[in-house]
């Protein structure tokens, strides 16, 4: 097997584990819409890595009201561990 044909067959297997989500992920984003739609938050977190979509939620043009994203800089790789967070 190739590396490139290595690389797709494990994109198709990570495209298979989401979809076999798909009925939970319907109800999170059930629960989601039916807080932002009662005037309510959905408060989002993650650091490191998995700050990054956290990050896409913030409140800018194009983004998505009612979710709250919860950052902090010291719990990034992005900070030093000495200084104003540390």
């Amino acid at each position: 097997m190739t590396p490139a044909r290595d690389y797709l067959e494990k994109c198709k297997g990570l495209i298979e584990a989401v979809s076999l989500q798909e009925d939970l992920i319907s109800q999170a984003a059930e629960l989601f819409s039916r807080s932002i739609l009662a005037g309510r938050l959905v408060h989002i977190f993650g650091s490191g890595h998995s700050r990054i979509p956290v990050e896409e939620m913030w409140p800018r043009y194009g983004s998505f009201p009612g979710f709250h994203p919860i950052v902090e800089l010291s719990l990034t790789y992005h900070n030093q561990v000495v200084g104003a967070n540390g």
